[in-house]
């Protein structure tokens, strides 16, 4: 379980979160929702401990500011956002460096890497330099590098950004998949229909404050969206799946 209890983060000119109190239980896909600025990118960085954030972060009761790196590193795993290497590396490299802090064998290294490229659909690309890759390849080589080390709470910001349609559902089933194997997994999501299809729960965000936490139909009100986004939303819910057609207010 992680349990942040009055999280805030100190901006420049503003708090980019605001006494954040919430709890989220492990085998969960969790949506992090809101306009850009709500603090959805400070919340994965507090959480991870790569901004110097204030209040209680803890996993499974042990705060993570507590914990060696080793011990960090054997529990959680960050995706950050344009987080583009600027030298020149294959992509194995790339996702190997997710294991530098694992006291694994050379061939589970291996194991691993492979595995996680077959399931990206990745593997045609081994040996290939970053530098060759698409913005959208290169996105899915950062997941797996975030996925390699099989965390027990895998942050990830934006991870269906510069994806196509058919990697960014092919993105979705596998982190709804790692939750469904016991793992927490927060990600930051634009797409709200994608939002409420796959996540068990939303957290909605507006101006580095709270505003919402549940169940998407618990999250995505009328209410809600007005208040955050400033539009007005119907929502169309059926065996295929979810749709909003908004408008502004």
């Amino acid at each position: 379980m992680l349990t942040i209890e009055n999280g805030s983060l100190k901006g420049e000119t503003r708090l980019r979160l605001n006494n954040i109190t919430l709890s989220i239980d492990s085998g969960k896909l969790v949506g992090l929702i809101g306009p850009n600025g709500a603090g959805k990118s400070s919340l994965l960085k507090a959480i991870a401990g790569i901004e110097p954030a204030s209040g209680r972060f803890s996993w499974n009761q042990q705060l993570l500011s507590a914990m060696k790196d080793t011990e960090r590193a054997n529990t959680l795993s960050y995706m950050a956002q344009d987080d583009i290497p600027q030298w020149d590396m294959t992509m194995a490299d790339i996702i190997d460096i997710g294991l530098l802090k694992r006291r694994i064998s050379r061939s589970e290294r291996q194991r691993r890497i492979d595995n996680v490229c077959a399931t990206l659909n990745l593997s045609e690309f081994n040996g290939h330099s970053i530098q060759r890759l698409s913005r959208g390849e290169l996105q899915r080589v950062l997941l797996a590098r975030a996925l390699v080390t099989e965390p027990e709470l895998l942050l990830c910001d934006e991870p269906t950004n510069a994806l196509d349609i058919y990697h960014q559902l092919n993105v979705l089933q596998l982190l709804k998949k790692q939750s469904e194997q016991g793992r927490l997994v927060i990600m930051a999501i634009h797409d709200i229909p994608q939002a409420a299809e796959y996540c068990d729960e939303l957290i909605l965000l507006d101006k580095g404050e709270l505003v919402c936490h549940g169940q998407p139909f618990e999250v995505l009100t009328k209410a809600n969206l007005a208040e955050t986004f400033g539009v007005h939303a119907d929502w169309i819910c059926n065996k295929r799946g979810v749709a909003w057609q908004p408008r502004p207010l």
